[in-house]
């Protein structure tokens, strides 16, 4: 049983792993904060232009698709290393609601007004 762990503990895949582990919490850490930042614009721009801008969304997506990448890779579930040591995911946007002008707000009505 001892020699069984000592073999675990000595095994340089597991520490290799452990380093790009780090990494990939560094890099989850960097993408949080952009996706902070895509948050942020992309709700002012809807906010003043009743649209999404596509550009964001498409980012945003592909920034899901590598955070997910990311969790998969550290929870052990893949063992496919995310980007830098992969290619940045290509997701499709898709349909999208807030692709599309908005229409103006109704005016106001009170009732029995008419």
């Amino acid at each position: 049983m001892e020699e069984e762990m000592k073999q675990r503990l000595t095994r340089r895949d597991i520490w290799v792993r452990a380093i790009f582990m780090v990494i990939f919490v560094i890099a989850y850490s960097i993408a949080e904060l952009i996706l902070a930042v895509v948050v942020l614009a992309q709700f002012f721009i809807v906010l003043f232009t009743g649209q999404a801008n596509r550009n964001l969304l498409q980012f945003g997506s592909n920034l899901s698709a590598y955070v997910f990448q990311v969790f998969r890779f550290q929870t052990f579930n893949s063992e496919t290393q995310p980007f830098p040591f992969a290619d940045w995911p290509r997701e499709e946007v898709g349909e999208n609601v807030w692709l599309h002008q908005a229409p103006p707000p109704a005016e106001d009505v009170k009732p029995g007004d008419g």
